[in-house]
């Protein structure tokens, strides 16, 4: 049975790639308008954190049994921080 911890890391891996997507999706929608090369670093930029996610999200789901219960409360606050940051930016990019 894995750990409650581990599942709320793996829920915090998938809210952070849906924040990335959004992210992508915002940021595309802004370069299609200005072509700027800023912009077009921005999108690489989370395209860079939707692979990350998505890595860690694959990772926590196959080798859940392998992972020390005791790293299980520091993965999850990683990936919510990690949130509360992805959330940031998409946030300020939307103002």
């Amino acid at each position: 049975m894995p750990d409650v911890w581990m599942l709320c890391s793996v829920g915090a891996g998938f809210a952070n790639v849906g924040l990335a997507l959004g992210l992508i999706v915002l940021y595309g929608a802004t370069y299609s308008k200005t072509r700027a090369p800023f912009t077009l670093a921005l999108i690489l930029f989370a395209a860079a954190f939707l692979a990350q996610n998505a890595l860690v999200v694959y990772a926590y789901v196959t080798m859940m049994e392998v992972v020390p219960p005791a790293m299980n409360p520091y993965l999850f606050a990683i990936g919510a921080f990690e949130a509360a940051g992805l959330g940031a930016m998409l946030w300020t990019a939307t103002r």
